[in-house]
């Protein structure tokens, strides 16, 4: 008999200590299910410490007021030994594929009110779901000239004035130290004539340009021609075609020359 109380005292105490411990919050979540400093625990502790790769349409349908029957659902059983009844805390170990093929490893914490219905949500670090945004470019250099003194009007052969003008450029970059460089050649129109055609006509002067430049030794691997016709506009000056008309759109027949430092913000 006195066996018997005592395993029965036992098994109450045992009881107690588990109950305790899974009502404990690392992270002191409040009964709706709020913190003010969600506590991520060692990544080395949990029960599938390599993580997992989560379903993102099931993730992104994650939100207040689940059960934990649906959050095991959509995502599955914590990877932590942190116990299912009263708990108010899951947390997991998330694995994302990247755009590059790289895998991220972030951690993803839940929290619950005092009915057990889901009302917190954590990343670490927060910013896991972000994309990455691409190194922004320097330019080093900017040079515009004029599409009159490098071509015939409506043409995109290169005239007498225009080939001296591209050889001086060709020369000043190759003063330069190219490596790492990016150039860049736009070319645009007037509103005159028809928007296709000016787009072709814009993007074979830049051809053009980088023709001669390749052939004065610039690499043509380094080289990206553009071509953006009458899209976008210095000027404007209303009416049909004319002489008059044709002067003042003068600004808009333009050819650009950027350099840009494709390592900047690396």
């Amino acid at each position: 008999m006195k066996y018997a109380k005592y395993a029965r005292l036992a098994l109450i105490i045992s009881g107690v200590v588990l109950l305790s411990a899974c009502t404990r919050s690392v992270s002191n979540v409040d009964s709706a299910g709020k913190t003010e400093n969600p506590v991520f625990p060692d990544a080395s502790h949990a029960v599938r410490d390599e993580g997992s790769f989560v379903n993102l349409d099931n993730l992104k349908q994650m939100r207040t007021g689940l059960t934990k029957a649906e959050v095991y659902e959509l995502i599955g059983t914590p990877h932590f030994n942190e116990g299912v009844f009263r708990v108010k805390e899951w947390d997991y170990i998330f694995k994302f594929t990247q755009p590059d093929n790289s895998v991220r490893t972030c951690q993803y914490k839940v929290l619950f009110d005092s009915e057990m219905k889901a009302q917190s949500f954590f990343f670490a670090p927060a910013n896991c779901l972000e994309k990455p945004t691409a190194p922004a470019m320097k330019q080093a250099m900017h040079k515009e000239l004029n599409a009159e003194s490098l071509f015939a009007f409506s043409s995109a052969s290169l005239s007498s004035e225009g080939y001296a003008q591209v050889n001086q450029l060709a020369e000043d970059l190759k003063s330069d130290n190219l490596e790492n460089k990016h150039v860049v050649i736009t070319g645009y129109t007037d509103r005159i004539g028809n928007p296709a055609q000016n787009m072709q006509l814009s993007l074979a002067r830049a051809e053009s340009v980088k023709q001669l430049l390749t052939e004065k030794g610039i690499p043509s691997s380094i080289i990206e021609t553009r071509g953006l016709g009458d899209s976008a506009p210095r000027v404007m000056c209303p009416g049909k075609k004319s002489p008059a008309v044709i002067d003042c759109l003068a600004p808009n027949r333009r050819m650009t020359i950027d350099i840009v430092d494709i390592t900047a913000g690396k």
